[in-house]
C-alpha cells in the first residue's frame, strides 16, 4: 500500500455511530489504514456485520453495541474495548440524529433525544476518552463530526442544526 495518506498501525480507533453512513465508512478506512478498530452503534447486527468484514480483509476490529446518551454504558463499552485491544488513542465522535420536524411542531421528548445524542453523546464519548487517555499518558486525538447546518439551518431540522452548533 504505498499510497497511503497516513498509516494508523499501532493505533486503536473507537467510531461511535458505525453501523451505517460515515461511521461505517469512517470505521472501515481507519481499518484500512491499519488501526484496530471498535464499532459502536445502538443497531448491533449491523455493527457487527461490519466489523466482520473488517476482520475478512486482515483487519482488527470489535463491535460493541452502545448508547451514546448512557454515562455506563459509554464507560462499560471503553472498558470492554480496553480489555481486548488497549488503550484507545482516537475516537471519532459521529453517532447523530435528525428528527425532520417543525421547530413549532417537534415535541420535548423529540428535541431531546436529538440534542441527547448529538451534543451530549459528543460530550461523555469525549469526556471518558480523555479521562482514560489522561491516566495511560498516552496522546490522543478525539474527532467530533459536525455538520453544515450547524452554521445555517435548513427547514424542518431545528433541532439537529441546533445540536451540530452546539
Amino acid at each position: 500500500m504505498n499510497d497511503i495518506l497516513f498509516d494508523l498501525h499501532g493505533k486503536t480507533a473507537l467510531v461511535t455511530g458505525a453501523s451505517s453512513g460515515l461511521g461505517h465508512h469512517f470505521a472501515h478506512l481507519l481499518a484500512e489504514r491499519g488501526a484496530q478498530v471498535i464499532l459502536t452503534a445502538r443497531r448491533g447486527t449491523l455493527i457487527e456485520e461490519a466489523a466482520d468484514k473488517i476482520r475478512s480483509n486482515g483487519g482488527t476490529a470489535l463491535a460493541l453495541v452502545m448508547d451514546v446518551t448512557d454515562e455506563r454504558a459509554v464507560a462499560n463499552a471503553f472498558s470492554t474495548a480496553e480489555s481486548q485491544l488497549g488503550t484507545i488513542n482516537v475516537v471519532v465522535n459521529n453517532a447523530g440524529i435528525v428528527i425532520a420536524e417543525a421547530a413549532v411542531d417537534i415535541d420535548q421528548s423529540q428535541w431531546e433525544r436529538v440534542v441527547d445524542t448529538n451534543l451530549k453523546g459528543v460530550w461523555l464519548v469525549s469526556r471518558e476518552a480523555g479521562r482514560r487517555l489522561a491516566r495511560s499518558k498516552c496522546g490522543g486525538s478525539l474527532i467530533n463530526v459536525a455538520s453544515i447546518l450547524g452554521l445555517r439551518v435548513a427547514k424542518g431540522v431545528s433541532s439537529y442544526a441546533i445540536s451540530k452548533a452546539g
